[in-house]
């Protein structure tokens, strides 16, 4: 007997994967931050942004998502939030890894009906912004990759 799985389940399990480990692509998110060397976190390729404020940056984008999922409707990154480059390695890696966690059970809590109707006050579906924030994560996991090469 086949048991298909929800639309919920599914944005789960790539999720985990592109989060966790065994993303089909290459590493994922906590496989390509696992060995980074602490020396060349705040290092840059030319006007790119640091490995620290892109991972600060795709937990500000996590929140988001986070909140949309949970009706906070109101919410909006600060500035404060996005890029941040004052903030202690250990921090923004736990902050990331938990953002996943939280992520995760607000996804899993979010009714299925509600997939594709529009993120009040934006022009796309939930459906799309949790596409989309996986492929946020993984377009910033290149670019970490990409700093991590040339500065080690």
């Amino acid at each position: 007997m086949i048991v298909l799985k929800t639309e919920i389940q599914t944005l789960c399990d790539i999720l985990k994967h592109s989060f966790e480990k065994n993303a089909w692509h290459g590493p994922a998110v906590l496989e390509a931050l696992s060995d980074i060397d602490e020396k060349i976190i705040n290092k840059k390729i030319n006007k790119t942004h640091s490995i620290l404020e892109l991972v600060t940056h795709m937990t500000a984008w996590r929140t988001y998502v986070i909140n949309m999922l949970l009706g906070n409707d109101g919410f909006e990154i600060s500035d404060e939030m996005n890029f941040q480059s004052e903030i202690s390695w250990s921090h923004a890696i736990a902050d990331l890894k938990e953002s996943q966690v939280k992520l995760l059970i607000a996804l899993e809590s979010f009714p299925i009906e509600n997939l594709h109707v529009l993120v009040p006050n934006r022009p796309y579906k939930f459906f799309t912004m949790l596409h989309g924030i996986i492929h946020h994560d993984l377009y910033h996991v290149g670019q970490i990759v990409l700093i991590k090469r040339i500065h080690e």
